[in-house]
């Protein structure tokens, strides 16, 4: 990732993360989608002239308060949102290495309104298979992976949470 691109990102998390602070907004699905599709652009990696893939499994990361309020609907959500990653591929003409899968979970760090986002790319036999994701986890688009992180990039040390 090129300095531009992080420096963008860090100030995009300021500035989200100093709004969402003042104004203790409710994370909505809305700004969960947009944050998966920047998560793709992110991590897209150019195979050959004629394949760019993207990860496809995810890990959306929310306040105590927002992942109370989302997670009774957390499977329907899930669903909307993966479908809502693969329509956006198509259109970006992106593939998957697998099923898409978006996941929340609830993160203590975080404040209401605030969220993060983390993917990996898993081929479809480790996709499928909980067993073998646990068994042998992968980074995915070349980002470090902690132990224990099931093959997730880690959360940035130091950094402020990326809400939008």
């Amino acid at each position: 990732m090129g300095v531009l691109k992080r420096f963008e990102q860090r100030l995009e998390g300021l500035v989200n993360g100093t709004f969402a602070k003042v104004f203790k907004s409710e994370v909505q699905p809305v700004e969960i989608a947009g944050a998966l599709q920047r998560e793709c652009d992110n991590n897209a990696t150019i195979w050959n002239r004629d394949r760019t893939v993207v990860p496809n499994d995810f890990i959306v990361e929310l306040s105590a308060p927002d992942f109370e309020r989302l997670s009774p609907y957390s499977g329907q959500l899930g669903d909307e949102l993966s479908g809502m990653v693969r329509d956006y591929a198509k259109q970006q003409r992106y593939t998957f290495m697998g099923t898409i899968k978006v996941h929340l979970e609830k993160a203590d760090d975080l404040d209401t309104g605030l969220y993060r986002v983390r993917s990996r790319t898993l081929a479809a036999s480790e996709s499928q298979d909980p067993q073998a994701r646990a068994a042998s986890p992968r980074p995915g688009a070349g980002s470090p992976v902690t132990q224990g992180g099931g093959g997730y990039p880690a959360p940035p040390a130091g950094l402020p949470p990326m809400p939008a």
